[in-house]
Order: C-alpha cells, then structure tokens, then sequence
C-alpha cells in the first residue's frame, strides 16, 4: 500500500511541475498579466491533468484505500474552488459570465496547451519577475519528488524505476531551465 501511495504522489508532483512552464507561456500570451493570473492558469492546467490521476486512482482503488482517494478527493476540490477564485479575481472583470462550468472545460484545455508548450516553454523566457515565488515553488516540488523517488527505488526493483527517472528528468530540465530564465529576468 505505501509503494502504491508513494507511486501516486510522484505521478502528481510530476503533473503539477511538468504543467508549469507550458501553462506560464499560455498565460502571458495576452493581458491581464501577473502572478495570479499565472498562478491560476497553472493550477487550472494542473487540474485537467489530475482528472487522469483521478482515473487512475479510480482504477487503483484497492491498492490506494478508500481513505487515500478521500483525501486526494478532497485536495482537488479544494484546489478547483481556490483556483475557480483566482480566475475571478483575474479575469472577473474581462469576463463576468465566467463559471464553474467554464473552469472545468478550461482546465482541460489548459492542460493540452500546457503540454502542447512545455518544450517551446522550457527553451524560451516566458517567466517574468513576478513569477519568482513559483520557481521556488517548483524547486520545493522536484526536492519532494526527488525524496519519493529516493523511497520507491528502497521499495521496488529497477525496471520499474525508468519510468520514474523519465518524470525526475523532465522535471530538472524544467527547473534548471526555470532559473535559468529568471537569472536572465534579474539580469
């Protein structure tokens, strides 16, 4: 059970930091511009992703425990109404028929464009100074991801591991392209 708990999360940290840079990029293509507005577009990009996980926590039920799935429920719905907020707050004005409905087809979206732009993303500078807080987010993600790893490889053989070394990957070329950008941002 916690190889399958451990499993899970390091899929989710994956999602939430291989979703960043693509949903920043889609995010200053047009105004309003800033943190939240970056911030919301990441976590609406994150949320048509974890749809997946979801179904394959579905799929996984027995392994996980009925709990598990409670509180991961939980979390997304959480972080669906946080980032339902935040996208009033940012495009409320632009906007005013915006909705609940509108966030949950827009997240899937969101998370095909943010996939669609990852490498475009990782190569070109679409961080800005505002989005400093979210690099030290992601650097917090790939250290949190990079310690399930160091758990998993104590509990399952290396075969499995490619899979996982793959995700660690992307995930450190997305950071150090990250503070790559930002350096160049401060400059």
């Amino acid at each position: 059970m916690e190889r399958s708990i451990l499993r899970f999360l390091f899929f989710t940290l994956a999602m939430l930091m291989i979703t960043q840079p693509g949903a920043i990029a889609f995010a200053n293509f047009d105004a309003p511009y800033g943190f939240y507005k970056d911030l919301s577009a990441w976590l609406s990009a994150y949320l048509g992703g974890a749809v997946i996980l979801m179904l394959y926590a579905l799929l996984k039920r027995k392994e996980l425990g009925i709990k598990f799935l409670s509180v991961y429920g939980l979390h997304y719905v959480v972080l669906f109404i946080l980032t339902y907020f935040l996208k009033l707050k940012v495009i409320g004005n632009v906007n005013p028929s915006f909705s609940v409905l509108s966030l949950f087809f827009l997240s899937f979206l969101g998370f095909q464009l943010s996939m669609m732009l990852f490498l475009p993303a990782v190569f070109s500078p679409p961080y800005y100074s505002y989005d400093a807080p979210l690099l030290l987010i992601q650097l917090v993600l790939w250290i949190a991801s990079f310690y399930i790893f160091l758990r998993l490889r104590e509990l399952e053989k290396e075969k499995i591991l490619t899979v996982y070394r793959i995700f660690l990957g992307l995930m450190l070329f997305s950071i150090f392209f990250g503070f790559l950008k930002v350096a160049e941002v401060f400059r």
